[in-house]
């Protein structure tokens, strides 16, 4: 616990779910096994009013796995970085910043730690702040880039048609991975209308031709239901 709450010092601030394309050069994941969700609220929602809060340099977001398989974790705390030199000011920061130790106490208080990793976006497009919940794929993935090609054809085909509206990417686990070395997402404004464009895309000749080329470059490992809980923007 002790260890999973330093690295998060290191790279908690208060922020907000991402805005526009390629806004940050890095995320950072936070699993935890909720026991107290209005715990953990309270207490970020504190930090980002303090004065210590208000200057970090990263936007935050709290994110609930409403399903996800058989992992461990409820939620997870994503924090964005648009440069990653904010890491290391983060860093700094929360290392003389009383506030910081506090509003990690109280999530400990109301959370177990599960894992961690942290990010590079290989593909952003669209806003996924403004998307309400998503589908999240692990992978493990052979070729990044014959990988991102194929997918990044499937993708135009589907935005083309109108089956894909909202936003969508490809990101390359850099630090904390285990099995899975990348994740792809993608966001709708409802539930409705993610299960609907799913089974619309899976069944399109563009997937057929996508699962044909990629089917000896990725493992699916886990799926996962995300649903936004709240965000804290950067000041």
């Amino acid at each position: 616990m002790k260890k999973i709450l330093i690295l998060l010092s290191a790279l908690l601030s208060q922020g907000v779910f991402a805005e526009g394309e390629g806004k940050h050069e890095m995320h950072a994941f936070y699993f935890l096994n909720v026991t107290n969700p209005a715990v953990v609220v309270g207490a970020m929602d504190k930090f980002a009013a303090s004065d210590c809060g208000k200057q970090l340099p990263a936007d935050v977001g709290l994110m609930a796995e409403r399903i996800n398989g058989s992992a461990a974790s409820t939620h997870f705390i994503i924090v964005s970085y648009e440069k990653m030199a904010d890491f290391r000011k983060a860093d700094a920061l929360m290392q003389s910043c009383p506030e910081g130790a506090a509003m990690l106490q109280e999530i400990g208080s109301g959370s177990d730690p599960v894992t961690q990793f942290a990010v590079i976006p290989a593909i952003e497009v669209g806003d996924w702040g403004k998307d309400s919940i998503f589908m999240k794929y692990d992978m493990s993935v052979r070729d990044e880039a014959a990988y991102g090609a194929a997918w990044t054809e499937l993708m135009d085909s589907n935005v083309a048609d109108g089956t894909v509206t909202s936003s969508y990417g490809l990101n390359r686990i850099f630090l904390g991975n285990n099995d899975a070395s990348h994740f792809v997402y993608i966001g709708a404004p409802d539930f409705e209308t993610l299960t609907a464009n799913q089974a619309t895309l899976t069944s399109s000749r563009a997937f057929t031709k996508f699962s044909r080329k990629v089917g000896k470059l990725r493992k699916v490992l886990n799926t996962s239901l995300i649903v936004p809980v709240k965000a804290w923007p950067k000041q």
